[in-house]
């Protein structure tokens, strides 16, 4: 068979469709109407943008890869012709996606073309992408009936995937793309009007309209030919998002090329010249790397029984020959798009996962991108610091993406061309991008325009997800599939790293097996007595009982029981000791640190670490334990501390929960496995299952006798997989029950409902969540960007403070104004949103119902709530005050 034609052997053939127009038609005119742009000029603009990226992210021979697969899964005869009209189709989107502003009533009221009149009997008024949409279709739906070569099951097939691809056209100005397969009567036979007469298209008007009436039967009769082909199914989403992807960023891309003069030629890849670059980086920059790629084979051989005495050298030994282990077995397996790294706590997972992405850029010169993945804002901007380091490279090669980090600007100090900046702040024009899970995810699944701008920046790159173990088991099988069925569609190489969850790929049958575990004598890491024996785990607190009105003294036995062993450890460590203790409620947290406080304990410094603490104060924390200025620390914390959170305790506590939030905790602790006699005393104090009741883990542990008799020997041997291969049953036996069931969420998939894959994939749930704006006074050292603080004038008049309420003004300023420069707003936004989020926390319903008294109904606007009178139950130390309102709410 021969190869498929280029993208561009096409090009001539379809922008020769504008020649043929009589009149001059226009695609845009310029904010001050001094300048309009044809259409044609326009198409073809937007042809060169969509060269540029298929050519630069190597697409097209994804695509080609793609077609092939598809081959055999529908069975076609004539492969050649018929992958060649596929991508035809394909490019065509992008040439004729505006055709539909051949539209005289656009041309009037939107271009103020006086070259033409209206047409009030035009039911689509002046809408340009129906119309649009129905002449790309007609175009193709003539070229495929008349195609002789093609089998009618062959046709069948191109007809469908030209409807899907006109939804892209439909949507490609709205915020969400669906597949749509219902037209209105009157609109079809208006367009169809039109066509005739511009066009001269010579197929009769119920032949035109036949496929759009009957759009719905065509898939039906589409999905009987594929049945239970996922995919197929697949194919379809996917390819229809990454159309869509191009489309709107070519789309995107040309505009602003002549909105506003500025043209877009770096799109934010590593060039050969800079992997080559990278990888010699993280070979040398670091000493124990450059010792690493020096004696790889020493440290894959060396010996565990020579590594068990407990001590920093050994504990160093470890991390190399754990990353030695690695880079010899992905070495090993160049042909597995996805992989696992099931790692212990303090085994250096970072500089684990940089070896991994280094690489693999040596191995595959294709792969141009890294993205890393992370639940935890503190993970993002840890991560993205120490790559920053490692590799030695600047905010050109780098950004870190998350709702507190603001507008990121290339050269620190200097705003530059705003409009470009922007733009790659929009697009992730970055070879580097460390971002949220939310956000990624959202690339994979969303329906939603600015999300989807983004998939065609993951073909060829580099995914390393961390702390996985923290996402919900219910959606374990849909990350999984997402995952296993880009990396093979786009050349994506994912990485997994978690230090609990075994490998997830087993819970569809037809993935089991696609994940390379990279490190293949797990036990021998996590077992070893400089990881397991950082700290030991005592369950003697778990069998004190507690009645409702005892409760009150069952903390204060607790703060007794904290004292005496904090006071027992310092005695024998220079008379210093860092202690943590983690609950699973805000409200039992502030309940204990009040407590605790009211001891007066003057030789400890005590302080709240929840979910109502505002960033600034968590970070003040943070450095706070880290400058080890103050010899005793007593830490009060809600779940925030667990994860991400780069602290060295000494002691821990923890009401007890899931068995991998316990393991989470005790992370925390002797995190270099330093010290000695470092324990976690586990607790049972308030009710698990408020919290966790639907999550499938605490169920398994609860319900099934093995796993409950056995959660302390789980827990110290670090025998997870015990607990993951019951939870894994009971999910592969749901999804194989219900695949293909109405209301499952695959049928989903079958269905090619766009906005349900997206809605009912939700790694968060923040449906019943607020933003609270707290105007209080935050030390300026807070904040990064002094000079803007400046500009925006939110200083006080000491310049040592921002001053919150002054900051909310100039939002709700920003927000009212007048400005018709598109980019300066949204670039003022962005920047403004980082020092927004510094003032915010988030709050439940409940939790706004107990404090509506105090909150500024004028103010509550614009996706906050605004905390007018926060000195009456607020404290940036303490959070609510429980005797001001009822905190009950406040889980």
């Amino acid at each position: 068979m021969k190869s498929f034609k280029c993208f561009k052997d096409y090009s001539d053939d379809l922008l020769f469709l504008f020649e043929r127009f009589e009149k001059t038609y226009y695609a845009h005119r310029s904010c001050d109407n001094k300048e309009k742009e044809l259409l044609s000029e326009h198409s073809k603009l937007v042809s060169d943008y969509f060269l540029q990226l298929v050519n630069v992210h190597g697409i097209e021979n994804l695509l080609d890869s793609a077609i092939i697969q598809l081959f055999e899964n529908l069975d076609i005869e004539n492969k050649t012709e018929w992958g060649n009209l596929l991508k035809e189709i394909f490019y065509a989107v992008i040439i004729y996606h505006d055709l539909g502003k051949v539209n005289p009533n656009f041309q009037v009221a939107k271009m103020e073309n006086n070259s033409f009149s209206s047409n009030k009997k035009l039911s689509i008024q002046s809408n340009h992408s129906l119309l649009g949409a129905y002449v790309y279709s007609n175009i193709f739906f003539e070229k495929i009936y008349q195609y002789e070569k093609l089998n009618e099951k062959e046709k069948l097939y191109l007809y469908f995937i030209v409807l899907l691809f006109a939804s892209t056209i439909i949507e490609h100005h709205s915020p969400i793309i669906n597949l749509k397969l219902e037209y209105e009567e009157n609109q079809l036979d208006d367009c169809f009007l039109f066509l005739r007469q511009t066009f001269c298209i010579l197929l009769e008007e119920n032949f035109c309209k036949s496929f759009f009436m009957e759009a719905n039967n065509i898939f039906g009769n589409v999905k009987e030919l594929i049945f239970e082909k996922r995919d197929v199914y697949f194919f379809l989403f996917s390819i229809a998002k990454l159309l869509y992807s191009l489309l709107t960023a070519s789309d995107f891309y040309a505009t602003n090329q002549f909105m506003s003069k500025t043209k877009i030629e770096d799109f934010g890849i590593l060039k050969k010249n800079e992997q080559e670059t990278l990888i010699n980086r993280f070979k040398t920059v670091k000493p124990y790397n450059k010792d690493l790629y020096l004696n790889l084979d020493y440290y894959c051989s060396f010996p565990f029984e020579n590594l068990e005495k407990r001590s920093n050298q050994n504990l160093n030994i470890l991390r190399q020959k754990l990353t030695a282990e690695m880079i010899v077995n992905l070495r090993n397996n160049t042909n597995k798009h996805c992989f696992y790294i099931e790692a212990p706590t303090g085994a250096g997972k970072t500089n684990l996962s940089l070896a991994f992405a280094t690489e693999l850029l040596h191995i595959d010169d294709s792969l141009n991108k890294i993205f890393y993945v992370f639940p935890f804002t503190t993970l993002i901007t840890q991560t993205y610091y120490s790559i920053r380091e490692t590799l030695e490279i600047d905010n050109n090669s780098i950004i870190q993406l998350h709702s507190k980090v603001g507008f990121h600007e290339k050269q620190d100090g200097s705003y530059g061309n705003e409009k470009q900046l922007y733009i790659d702040n929009l697009f992730v024009n970055y070879p580097i991008a460390v971002m949220s899970h939310i956000h990624f995810f959202d690339i994979l699944k969303s329906n939603e325009k600015e999300s989807n701008y983004l998939i065609h920046r993951l073909c060829n790159s580099i995914v390393i997800i961390d702390e996985i173990q923290t996402y919900n088991p219910e959606h374990w099988d849909k990350i999984v599939f997402f995952l296993a069925k880009y990396a093979q569609l786009l050349n994506i190489r994912v990485l997994i790293m978690s230090a609990t969850l075994p490998k997830i790929d087993t819970l569809h049958e037809e993935l089991d097996g696609m994940f390379a575990s990279l490190i293949s004598n797990r036990d021998d890491y996590f077992m070893n007595n400089n990881f397991s024996g950082r700290v030991s785990f005592d369950f003697s607190l778990m069998t004190l009982k507690k009645q409702n009105d005892e409760k009150t003294e069952c903390l204060t036995n607790l703060s007794n029981f904290l004292i005496e062993k904090a006071n027992q450890y310092a005695l024998v460590n220079e008379n210093k000791v860092k202690v943590l203790i983690e609950f699973i409620t805000k409200k039992t947290a502030s309940n204990f640190f009040q407590i605790i406080v009211n001891k007066e304990l003057n030789d400890y410094k005590i302080m709240l670490l929840s979910g109502d603490i505002l960033e600034f104060r968590r970070k003040e924390i943070i450095a706070f334990i880290k400058k080890e200025q103050y010899p005793k620390i007593i830490i009060v914390s809600t779940q925030v501390i667990e994860a991400g959170v780069d602290i060295d305790m000494d002691i821990g506590f923890k009401d007890h929960s899931l068995i991998d939030s316990d393991e989470q905790l005790a992370g925390r602790i002797n995190r270099n496995a330093l010290k000695n006699n470092c324990v976690v005393y586990l607790f049972d104090y308030d009710r698990t299952a408020t919290i966790y009741g639907t999550d499938e883990r605490y169920k398994v542990q609860q319900t099934d006798n093995e796993i409950f008799q056995n959660y302390e020997d789980i827990l110290r041997g670090k025998k997870f997989h015990s607990l993951y291969e019951k939870i894994f049953a009971r999910k592969k036996e749901q999804i194989k029950s219900k695949l293909f069931s109405s209301g499952h969420y695959y049928q989903n998939l079958v269905d090619l409902h766009f906005s349900r894959l997206h809605s009912e994939f939700k790694l968060i749930d923040n449906n019943n969540s607020q933003q609270l704006f707290i105007p209080i006074l935050i030390p300026v050292s807070s904040f990064e960007k002094y000079s803007y603080l400046e500009e925006i004038k939110v200083l006080t008049t000491n310049k040592k403070y921002v001053d919150g309420e002054k900051v909310f003004c100039f939002y709700d300023n920003l927000i009212r104004g007048n400005s018709n420069e598109f980019f300066t707003r949204k670039i003022e936004l962005k920047r403004l949103g980082g020092v927004i989020s510094q003032f915010c926390i988030s709050v439940s319903d409940k939790q706004l119902e107990a404090i509506s008294d105090m909150l500024d109904i004028e103010r509550n606007r614009y996706g906050y709530k605004y905390l007018l009178h926060w000195k009456d139950c607020y404290s940036p130390e303490y959070g609510f005050d429980s005797e001001k309102i009822n905190t009950s709410v406040f889980l």
